[in-house]
């Protein structure tokens, strides 16, 4: 299976971006995506700019794109679940359809968040459903879809599995009757929390939108785990899924080469 796609936050994150997308062009990628690439939900003019003009550069289709998670430097992973924070939402969702429209990006990823404890939880779930559906109203007119997506290893994180997430797409397409709110897969976090991924592909694949993918354990390329990934994809693809796989790894393997798995 040939791979045409990797986020190069996670992998090469540490890296300046135009240098990120670089190394990505020069393995043979042509498409990227990104997790959020500004400090705060409403960087400057000339921040975005610069962005822009660093994605360009690249030759690089930018494909996918997380929305402001709160801050990845404190662990944050997302503010949809979060009181307060409707400014940041707000700023985030106005960049992000800046960005898509400058771009071609029509992917945008709504990170839950994790649950604060002195909130009620059935009020965080409202509130994360209210977010992502204004997500998905004000991106859907340039034609984006928004994902959502579980995460098993951030303590606390309101979505940990599979079902968790199709829980969380129900609650958003209920606020406004959104029809482009999909599932973002992540293998990893699947084979992680133990999620049936053969039969959860032939039961769900419609309301999947974007898949990442990662082996397990370990979260290398695939083929660096136990997981039979390839078959699990291609599976997902006989279903009738046509949109893309991903690269989403994060180990870099025995000798510190980010794409030393793909010899």
């Amino acid at each position: 299976m040939q791979f045409t796609s990797i986020n190069t936050s996670i992998i090469v994150g540490d890296l300046p971006l135009d240098e990120q997308l670089a190394l990505a062009a020069s393995h043979g990628f042509t498409e990227v995506e990104l997790w959020w690439p500004f400090e705060t939900a409403n960087p400057t003019d000339d921040q975005v700019s610069g962005f822009l003009r660093t994605v360009e550069a690249s030759g690089l289709a930018l494909i996918g794109l997380n929305l402001y998670e709160g801050g990845m430097a404190e662990g944050n992973r997302g503010i949809a679940c979060w009181p307060g924070f409707e400014q940041e939402m707000g700023d985030t969702v106005a960049v992000a359809k800046r960005i898509g429209l400058a771009t071609g990006c029509r992917m945008f990823n709504v990170l839950n968040g994790t649950i604060l404890p002195d909130v009620d939880r059935a009020e965080q779930d409202a509130l994360a459903a209210a977010n992502t559906a204004y997500a998905a109203q004000e991106l859907g007119a340039i034609g984006g879809t928004v994902t959502i997506e579980q995460l098993s290893h951030i303590p606390g994180y309101g979505l940990r599995t599979a079902a968790d997430v199709l829980g969380a797409i129900e609650r958003a397409v209920a606020v406004n009757g959104a029809d482009n709110i999909r599932m973002q897969v992540d293998l990893f976090h699947m084979y992680n929390v133990g999620d049936d991924v053969p039969t959860f592909f032939d039961e769900n694949w419609r309301v999947i939108g974007h898949v990442q993918v990662a082996d397990e354990p370990g979260r290398g390329g695939p083929g660096t785990g136990s997981r039979p990934v390839i078959e699990h994809l291609e599976r997902l693809r006989a279903n009738g899924y046509t949109g893309r796989f991903t690269l989403e790894y994060s180990w870099a393997g025995p000798d510190g080469d980010p794409f030393g798995w793909m010899r």
